[in-house]
């Protein structure tokens, strides 16, 4: 085993990575596992990739690996080839046979508290396979306080010292769908922060390898918790604003966007755009770990809950504007354009389109789905159709709306909507990328407009 213990052991931890002296194990293979895995696999490193679906591990050592950006699917293979990458189920065995862990797993929410069932279960893995001189990493987000009661639930069961005889850093992923791989090499700095001195020293240079930005390093783990909660509070509650000002403006017959470009203009404004629902797994939770925080700390956070529900009733909101358009409300079909949360990514958590469904559906309307992406969501209800065929699911519509801002949809022609249709299908723009110039013929509702 190779000690890292001392200054020229630190300094020598990049090429022992690279070399395949210390192998690294990466707890859960989703959105931001595969992400993770890819950027150290391209650094040349060997990992154990490990996930408790069978299916998922047997398809990544079989090499049937889709649904993945193409440079992770390109570093999977090779690493699949050159064997330096190996997946399983068993995260014990994993430990045991790594030297640095990096749990991966989703943080999810449960009546709108932190669901750590996931993470609780990848460190009760490490625990099992811990030995002195390892390194465990913890990427997702969680509440403050998370990682310092994990540090002492490992040194309760392992009964080994962090700083001691192994060492903790907490990163929080800062990674977006469709470009995750850019973001951890180039797009971002990667915060860090750790249980001690040592940790910190690790982590700075662990970090060399992966990314080409110099690393933001953060005085104690819980301000980088909170840094990446109050990140994705940030966006939330000024998403809130934008929809709200643009509720204002529709109704006083201004034109939102034609305000926030000017506004914008000025170097201290910065407006957000307004839409038909927040979605993904990262702007819609993050409020909830922070405000759960501040619950249990007794403190005031209204502002940041009344942004979360703001942007919670957009869905709705849009709904009820459709109908307030239609007279004949009987027999109605209504085809929503996009699954993804956002445009031109295979990527539906949370998104905005089940609330839309639901809202239809309470109306009594038959919805279809439309997205390039997705032919098949065991999500959604099960009279909702899903297809990636736009001719066949657009026949007969009366009504149109746009969830996603995918690049297919900002083409579409008016000419194409009826010639497909053979009806004038109500438009929605839920996302504002209509040329509504162009429409002469159909009727085009846009949030803000």
């Amino acid at each position: 085993m190779i000690l890292i213990v001392n200054k020229k052991q630190i300094q020598e931890l990049p090429r022992n990575i690279k070399l395949g002296n210390k192998k690294i194990a990466i707890y859960g293979i989703g959105f931001v596992g595969t992400a993770i895995a890819s950027t150290w696999l391209r650094a040349g490193a060997s990992i154990i990739a490990v996930d408790k679906k069978n299916i998922l591990v047997n398809n990544i050592n079989n090499k049937k690996i889709t649904n993945l950006e193409p440079k992770a699917r390109e570093a999977f293979i090779e690493g699949i080839n050159s064997k330096r990458l190996t997946a399983t189920t068993n995260g014990k065995w994993a430990s045991k046979y790594s030297d640095i862990k990096i749990i991966s797993v989703p943080v999810g929410l449960d009546k709108r508290s932190a669901d750590l069932r996931f993470l609780y279960s990848a460190v009760e893995d490490i625990i099992t396979g811990l030995k002195k001189n390892d390194i465990i990493i913890i990427t997702p987000t969680v509440p403050i306080g998370t990682s310092n009661k994990i540090i002492k639930w490992i040194e309760n069961k392992s009964k080994l010292k962090v700083e001691k005889d192994f060492f903790l850093i907490y990163t929080p992923e800062r990674i977006s769908a469709g470009q995750a791989i850019s973001d951890i090499e180039n797009n971002y700095p990667p915060i860090l922060s750790g249980a001690g001195k040592i940790s910190i020293k690790i982590a700075n240079k662990m970090f060399e390898v992966i990314s080409s930005k110099k690393p933001i390093t953060m005085s104690t783990i819980e301000a980088a918790e909170a840094e990446k909660l109050i990140e994705g509070l940030y966006r939330d509650v000024n998403i809130a604003l934008a929809n709200e000002l643009s509720r204002f403006c529709e109704n006083l017959g201004i034109d939102y966007w034609e305000v926030r470009e000017a506004a914008n203009s000025q170097p201290y404004s910065h407006l957000h755009k307004p839409g038909i629902g927040v979605g993904g797994y990262c702007i819609p939770v993050y409020p909830w770990l922070l405000t759960q925080t501040a619950i249990d700390k007794g403190i005031d956070m209204n502002f940041a809950l009344l942004g979360r529900y703001t942007n919670e009733k957009m869905p709705g909101y849009s709904v009820s504007r459709i109908m307030s358009e239609i007279n004949n409300k009987k027999k109605l079909t209504a085809l929503i354009l996009g699954l993804s949360f956002r445009g031109n990514v295979a990527d539906n958590r949370i998104s905005p389109t089940y609330d839309i469904s639901d809202e239809l559906i309470q109306n009594n309307i038959k919805v279809r789905v439309h997205d390039p992406f997705f032919s098949y969501d065991p999500l959604l209800p099960k009279e909702v159709k899903l297809s990636k065929d736009l001719d066949k699911v657009i026949s007969g519509v009366d009504i149109i709306i746009i969830a996603t801002d995918h690049d297919e949809y900002k083409e579409i022609t008016e000419d194409y909507i009826i010639r497909k249709s053979k009806k004038k299908p109500l438009i929605f723009d839920g996302r504002n990328i209509l040329d509504r110039s162009k429409f002469e013929k159909l009727k085009i509702l846009t949030i803000g407009k």
